[in-house]
């Protein structure tokens, strides 16, 4: 047994190094892209666009069916706590499809093509591991995003599909179907359902590869130091003309290099706000309402093997919208410290030979520290930024709600209890 597993999990190592050997950084991503139908591009061929068609037809037909449940349940029976986890599931993939939606995959692919451009110091070999390691990272993120839903997928199957009729498939208030049908609508609401997670995990691992794309540009940066080290002594002491020359134009070069990798990498973040901003706003008030929705699933029913999902749900959303808030609020704030920090105000002397070279050099410096300083701001479709501070927000407003949901809960029991004594 022993050799077995050990067997299996050499393989298993040597298949994730292969991956994240592959030029191409974002292969799990476009696979499973293409398995939640999110491209720009129709396949070719009738038979493979009516198998396309049949794919993208099922996420209809499950919010569908949830709109007739909830229009069914409004109009032909009373409010009660079958009703709530029926809206409840119902806005968790209204969400889901409109995140579907407006994630847009021309952006994506563009974003791709600029990010497996590896030729930015492609010759050192610490830039070479750091970049591996992230493919590494965002690999075993995709892959552990995954098993955890499948086995969320088991779970629900398992207990909450079986015992619960809000999650089965009903037509006039009856579940119908066998077994089986059950089974494929359960897998149906649960694969289409965990887009609402997939599509956070895609821009995450899209937002490390950023930030480790500005990891290496603040490095690049740290080089400025090691010219000014290198012709310090010499330029203090004997003014060679030769030497002053030298040292100007290594040190434009490094500057002018590194400005520009600075530049693609900010249009680059700023096209990525096409996608960002809806998403932002999305997750924002669908996890805010989330999370209330199943904490308060949880405080009334307890901790039961029916809400065990819940509680895995929640501590996705929550995660989730930490790390997305965390990631945007640091992705550039390095360089204008490391600039700041640096020797070339003190050890950049005025040359009257090189005195355009001087002033060129100090403004570059200055309009680096002032764009650095200033925050990369997404906003939510113009309602706020997305920084760590939106995120106590999030959490302040979830607790607020659950608070009224109870006193709610608690309200219509106490008059109910009182006409039942009248």
């Amino acid at each position: 047994m022993i050799p077995f597993v050990i067997t299996i999990r050499r393989k298993l190592w040597s298949l994730e190094r292969e991956f994240a050997s592959n030029a191409d950084q974002f292969v799990l991503l476009r696979f499973l892209t293409f398995v939640y139908a999110i491209r720009n591009d129709t396949p070719t061929g009738v038979f493979r666009r009516t198998l396309w068609c049949c794919h993208l037809s099922v996420p209809v037909f499950v919010l569908s069916s949830y709109c007739y449940k909830a229009y069914w349940q409004l109009t032909h029976t009373t409010y009660t706590f079958s009703t709530f986890i029926t809206f409840g599931t119902f806005w968790i993939f209204a969400n889901t499809v409109i995140r579907g939606i407006i994630f847009d995959r021309v952006v994506l692919e563009r974003l791709e093509r600029f990010l497996n451009d590896r030729s930015f110091r492609d010759d050192e070999q610490v830039v070479r591991s750091a970049r591996f390691n992230v493919q590494l990272h965002n690999n075993r993120c995709l892959v552990l995003v995954n098993l955890t839903l499948l086995f969320e997928t088991c779970i629900f199957l398992g207990t909450n599909l079986m015992y619960q009729p809000e999650f089965a498939l009903m037509y006039k208030g009856h579940v119908v179907g066998g077994l089986f049908t059950q089974l494929l609508y359960g897998c149906s609401l649960c694969f289409w359902g965990s887009l609402y997670v997939q599509i956070f995990a895609f821009i995450y691992v899209v937002l490390i590869v950023f930030r480790e794309e500005m990891w290496i540009l603040t490095q690049s940066f740290e080089r400025i130091n090691e010219c000014f080290r290198k012709y310090w002594t010499s330029l203090d002491t004997v003014r060679s003309s030769a030497e002053e020359a030298e040292f100007w134009h290594e040190l434009q070069l490094l500057i002018k290099l590194n400005v520009q990798r600075h530049v693609e990498l900010l249009e680059n973040i700023s096209t990525f706000g096409a996608i960002l901003r809806p998403f932002s706003f999305i997750q924002y008030y669908g996890s805010f309402t989330l999370v209330a929705y199943y904490c308060f699933i949880i405080i009334y029913s307890g901790i039961t093997r029916l809400t065990v999902v819940y509680f895995g749900f929640i501590v996705f959303l929550v995660g989730e919208s930490f790390l997305f808030c965390q990631i945007l609020s640091k992705i550039n704030d390095l360089i204008g410290t490391i600039i700041c920090e640096m020797e070339w105000y003190d050890k950049l002397r005025f040359s009257h030979r090189f005195a355009s070279a001087y002033r060129q050099v100090r403004t570059s410096f200055l309009i680096i520290i002032i764009r650095s300083q200033k925050p990369l701001s997404f906003t939510m479709n113009g309602v706020g930024s997305i920084t760590m501070a939106r995120f106590a927000d999030l959490l302040n407003s979830t607790y607020s709600f659950v608070m009224l949901l109870l006193q709610l809960k608690n309200g219509l029991l106490a008059n109910l209890t009182g006409n039942d004594y009248v």
